[in-house]
């Protein structure tokens, strides 16, 4: 719109500045200016380009028009005319809606409007601003042609940026199909291992619970061999002493105290007898298979008064029931090792047991009042007792705590899971 104004305002501009040079006032056009405006703008060839032409004072009167009716007529001088009096070139497709496109409004809907101001002199005065209409017929044509091109353009852009896209997302694709498969392979390695391990633990389980039976079997028959073999033979040995220091009784005589090295050695085999079978009492374990978990907890407690004499605040929960014998006979083995250590560093204290179900799994604590160590310089130390019990609770996947420091007294911890699939998972 812009170039087709532009050019004809050229155009017309340099006829009129043939036809209006020399003209001191515009508004004195005669006749003979008017006959060669209308040779040219009614009669002529730019009839055919120009529709309507129309020369303005600046007072606002129509000074020419191809329209010879409104010659003489007087409108406001304001918006586009007004600016193109300042000296600046209008354009504008108009929908002739202003006072003076009364007349154009009948034959035509829509025109492109110029104003054109027309400079006279030297010194390019405006006295007067052309303003012509033309035809929009050529410049939708080119309107539409500038669309077909802009959507082309737009089409063939979009195109080639869709087909970088698709090429790009494709590549993606692939590259997240790749990811894919080798996250399933991983994830099925992974699966593969778990399982493994699973089987694993279940093996480890099944090994740990064999073990301590074993042991179990391992220390009975210990204590059988005691009994059977090193006992038999120390009491035989004091019978047959016995009789040998009474058909002997005249050594007492004997210069060389005879007497007294018979004394100690019958003392020395009698306290032999006790340790022997004290070891063997202590190694065998009374029938615990079908006793409950909470009988079994009682059973270690009575064992250990029955033998100490000492009194011990049990608190042991009922509801403790079924348990796999390996579990039975580390609480038992746990509780007769705390409480004998009792027993032996801190004497004269009454120990305190407390047995408990909390979430699935047994809790075990035995607490004196003695004078108390420190854990970390037993281990160091090689503690047999401790470390026996902590390697039972361990081996069936349970925990094992010691809470002690010199002059505070001891609290041992164990928990132990009461089910198999537990000690897999813990």
């Amino acid at each position: 719109m812009n170039r087709t104004a532009a050019i004809s305002a050229v155009y017309v501009e340099s006829i009129l500045a043939a036809q209006l040079y020399g003209w001191p006032n515009i508004g004195t056009l005669d006749s003979e200016s008017h006959a060669a405006l209308d040779h040219l703008f009614v009669e002529g060839p730019l009839s055919r380009k120009v529709v309507r032409f129309k020369l303005w004072d600046a007072d606002g009167r129509i000074v020419y028009s191809s329209d010879h009716a409104q010659l003489g007529l007087r409108f406001p001088v304001k918006g586009r005319l007004a600016e193109a009096f300042k000296g600046t070139l209008q354009a504008k497709v108009s929908n002739l809606d202003e006072a003076d496109n009364l007349p154009e409004q009948a034959n035509w809907q829509r025109l492109l409007e110029v104003y054109v101001p027309a400079r006279v002199g030297n010194q390019g005065k405006i006295l007067s601003v052309a303003e012509f209409y033309l035809s929009v017929e050529n410049l939708d044509h080119d309107i539409r042609a500038a669309q077909i091109r802009s959507w082309a353009m737009v089409a063939i852009a979009a195109l080639a940026i869709y087909l970088l896209l698709f090429s790009l997302v494709r590549r993606a694709s692939h590259t997240i199909d790749d990811q894919q498969r080798n996250l399933r392979q991983q994830l099925q390695q992974l699966r593969t291992a778990l399982d493994e391990n699973d089987r694993m633990r279940e093996r480890l389980r099944e090994a740990g619970a064999s073990t301590t039976t074993l042991n179990e079997e391992f220390l009975i028959r210990i204590a059988a061999d005691l009994h059977d073999g090193p006992a038999q033979m120390i009491a035989f040995a004091l019978m047959r002493f016995d009789e040998f220091a009474a058909a002997c009784h005249s050594c007492a005589l004997s210069p060389n105290g005879a007497t007294q090295d018979l004394r100690s050695i019958h003392v020395a085999l009698q306290s032999s007898l006790r340790d022997v079978r004290k070891i063997s009492s202590g190694l065998a374990m009374p029938g615990i298979a079908d006793l409950p978990l909470a009988e079994t907890a009682r059973r270690a407690v009575r064992d250990f008064e029955h033998t100490s004499g000492q009194t011990v605040q049990a608190e042991i929960d009922a509801t403790l029931d079924k348990a796999p014998l390996a579990v039975k006979i580390t609480v038992y083995r746990l509780l007769q090792e705390s409480l004998t250590n009792c027993w032996r560093h801190a004497p004269g204290g009454a120990p305190q047991v407390r047995v408990h179900l909390v979430d699935g799994a047994v809790l075990i604590e035995i607490t004196d009042q003695g004078v108390g160590f420190d854990p970390h310089a037993a281990a160091v130390a090689g503690r047999l007792g401790l470390n026996f019990m902590r390697e039972r609770v361990r081996l069936l996947g349970g925990i094992f705590e010691i809470d002690s420091a010199p002059g505070r007294g001891t609290c041992i911890r164990a928990r132990l899971p009461l089910s198999a699939e537990e000690m897999i998972h813990v």
